[in-house]
């Protein structure tokens, strides 16, 4: 069906990193034009492709703790820069943050896997603090602060704060929602899941300082990041499938995908059956 088939890379995605695997190009032109394309098509100032959310979360913290200094950069590969702590909400601990680790950085938590308070994400804040950062998703709210009161708190010490986001798409309005309706610095994306882009990609979007500094950070240049380089392919096609994605009828997705649950309950009539609205990673319908 055409929903089923959604989920793997469409043929224009495909289309377009055969198309830049036939091309010789400058990958800093590259991805700086991709990321402004992307960045008005998702309502964001600005836009970077990285290999992936995890690969994400390495540069932003990275960029949170240089601001796109060289200088600061070199101090951290020189084992000289100055101590960086990290602030997450226990309740929304992830598999994924020990990225923020390999980004040099120590992980702080606020509160605990019941319930957090304000005074709780304050006192976590001192002169080491390098970022806040918030996994988004409806199954792991119930411990944390809001985002918005987060972001209140962090903006009242200057601190940045990074979204989580790997997962959450739908709905498309995510991919703006967090940082230019919420007021977050970066929020980061798989390209390989809702987006259906290249497997190995994934999408930063957020305020036009912050990415430079990512950018500062990452590959084409010579720097901690540069492992985390993205191809002329993986730009192509992730460029692709976010064209593609914000266009969608992502109502008719819905309606499809609630077609077959449908089917599944009309068929499962001699047990009890009961229909969630969310799913494993707190995604809801459009």
């Amino acid at each position: 069906s055409d929903v089923c088939s959604s989920d793997l890379m469409s043929e224009p995605v495909l289309q377009a990193m055969h198309d830049a695997a036939q091309s010789f190009i400058s990958l800093h032109e590259f991805q700086r034009k991709a990321g402004e394309k992307i960045a008005n098509l998702t309502n964001n100032e600005s836009a970077f492709i990285t290999t992936g959310a995890a690969a994400g979360i390495v540069l932003t913290i990275l960029a949170c703790r240089t601001r796109g200094s060289e200088t600061a950069i070199q101090q951290i590969i020189n084992g000289t820069a100055k101590r960086s702590e990290v602030i997450m909400f226990a309740g929304q601990r992830i598999p994924y943050d020990s990225s923020i680790r390999t980004a040099g950085s120590e992980l702080v938590t606020a509160g605990d896997a019941i319930q957090s308070f304000d005074y709780q994400l304050e006192a976590a804040i001192n002169e080491h603090t390098t970022a806040i950062f918030f996994c988004a998703g409806a199954h792991l709210a119930g411990p944390a602060l809001s985002l918005e009161r987060t972001i209140e708190i962090a903006s009242k010490y200057q601190v940045p704060v990074i979204v989580d986001a790997a997962a959450q798409l739908p709905p498309v309005s995510n991919l703006w929602h967090f940082t230019r309706d919420l007021g977050a610095d970066m929020a980061i994306f798989s390209g390989g899941k809702a987006l259906h882009g290249p497997q190995s990609s994934g999408l930063i979007v957020g305020k036009s300082a912050w990415i430079e500094a990512v950018r500062v950070n990452a590959a084409p240049y010579p720097r901690l990041a540069r492992g985390f380089k993205a191809s002329k392919e993986e730009i192509a096609g992730l460029l692709t499938a976010v064209e593609i994605y914000v266009k969608r009828d992502h109502q008719a997705d819905w309606n499809g995908w609630s077609a077959i649950v449908d089917s599944w309950l009309a068929e499962l009539t001699e047990i009890t059956t009961c229909r969630v609205w969310r799913d494993e990673i707190g995604r809801a319908h459009v």
